[in-house]
């Protein structure tokens, strides 16, 4: 089975993105950017710990 599938798959993109909000975080000049980018890298990190992507929630008609 291919390491990149399931929640494999699912941690790996999320320490990924946890990883550049990190990068984005050093390097943004404003200091409002540069937070919104540290609490973006901590909620990828919380999803990567978890590894499960968000899903949309099929509609229930009637």
């Amino acid at each position: 089975m291919d390491d990149l599938n399931g929640v494999a798959g699912d941690r790996a993109y999320f320490a990924q993105r946890a990883a550049e909000e990190m990068e984005l975080a050093l390097h943004a000049e404003d200091a409002d950017a540069a937070e919104a980018h540290r609490k973006l890298q901590r909620v990828y990190i919380e999803r990567a710990s978890v590894g499960a992507r968000i899903t949309e929630l099929p509609e229930e008609i009637g």
